[in-house]
């Protein structure tokens, strides 16, 4: 079915919206049929209302289907059809926007075509999907089913799989991701920008670490307290991070501490190098120079046979964010995958470079 009159996905949090979960006999959006509807209304970020139907298919209810919802032929047999349900729901959920996990290919579809078949009118509501918004933010999950992403959170799971279960957990997995991630949890692109919004690894990770310390210690214990206040002021992207979390956690969020190599440096010659951040020295072209100069190679970005990565000193404005640009990240990635790529930095890379022309010179 061509679905012309299909809602638009909406890229960023509302505060006023409709949570559906549909429960249904299969997984693939022409052959499924729906045997349990669920919607909760929310005002100003609270539930309003609730609605839930068992719906009878028309059709027995295929075994793996019951294995999973726990719903049965039995239980859907004095059960209205989705006929005598449909117009009960589209007044209940009106013209909200429609939040759901996994909801834009399959529910939103399922029931765009429901209401055309039986009413010949298109289910026209925006939405949200919250499952694009978990794998937008959250990096450290082993997948990011409802039921994992729950588990991440500390989420009580116990009934899932029900429509109105899985209606209240998809409004708390919403509810985190914006407390966590903001807006651009939900895809809004940055003012000077056009590509979706991605968080910096050190960012997301420090949110992981206030979610899991409030699982293990629970908010508000007083030695805790100084942490607790600073987590709860992790910056929004783009934002300047705060200089008490920098002295929190000052090798965490400089990669370049934390991951840097610090052996003695004898020889460049022959050795790739790429430079990056801001230099005390001079400009990158004249730290280009003395590398050439001391034998090296200067290169413009970070590949497989680069040797070097070297940090300036003065750093970067954007640094200050948390985000420390493709080359530095590319260099992490390729120690990761166990080549030999050293990140160094400009106080111990310049004078061993000085060090090397000296000595050259001296043995000419």
């Amino acid at each position: 079915m061509d679905r012309i009159f299909k809602g638009r996905g909406v890229k960023k949090h509302v505060d006023s919206y409709c949570i559906v979960d549909l429960e249904t006999t299969g997984v693939f959006v022409r052959k499924a049929k729906i045997i349990e509807i669920s919607a909760v209304r929310v005002r100003d970020n609270q539930i309003d209302a609730q609605y839930s139907r068992l719906v009878n298919p028309g059709c027995l209810i295929p075994a793996e289907a019951s294995a999973v919802c726990h719903i049965t032929d039995e239980m859907v047999k004095e059960c209205p059809c989705l006929e005598d349900v449909i117009d009960s729901f589209m007044d209940f959920v009106g013209g909200d926007v429609i939040v759901g996990y996994n909801n834009a290919g399959f529910d939103m579809n399922l029931l765009y075509d429901a209401r055309m078949a039986l009413r010949g009118k298109p289910f026209t509501n925006d939405y949200i999907d919250v499952l694009h918004a978990a794998r937008r933010c959250l990096s450290g999950t082993e997948d990011h089913k409802l039921e994992t992403v729950c588990r991440y959170y500390h989420i009580d799971t116990q009934g899932e799989h029900r429509a109105l279960k899985d209606c209240l957990l998809t409004k708390a997995v919403y509810d985190s991701l914006y407390r966590d991630y903001g807006d651009a949890a939900f895809g809004k692109r940055e003012e000077k920008g056009t590509g979706t919004v991605h968080f910096s690894q050190q960012l997301l990770t420090l949110r992981e670490l206030r979610s899991l310390l409030e699982a293990v210690t629970g908010e508000g214990i007083s030695s805790l307290d100084r942490l607790f206040s600073a987590l709860d002021r992790i910056p929004e992207e783009g934002s300047e991070i705060p200089e008490e979390m920098q002295g929190l956690f000052p090798d965490f969020l400089d990669p370049v501490k934390s991951r840097g190599c610090h052996e003695k440096i004898e020889t460049v010659r022959n050795r790739h190098i790429v430079v990056t951040g801001d230099f005390y020295y001079g400009s990158r072209e004249e730290v280009h120079a003395l590398i050439e100069a001391a034998g090296g190679i200067a290169d413009k970005g970070v590949k497989k046979a680069t040797d070097y990565v070297v940090v300036g000193g003065r750093g970067s404005a954007a640094w200050k964010t948390g985000r420390y640009g493709s080359k530095i990240e590319k260099a992490i990635a390729l120690k990761e995958k166990g080549l030999p790529v050293k990140i160094v930095e400009e106080y111990e890379f310049i004078p061993a470079l000085k060090r090397m022309i000296e000595r050259g010179m001296q043995e000419e």
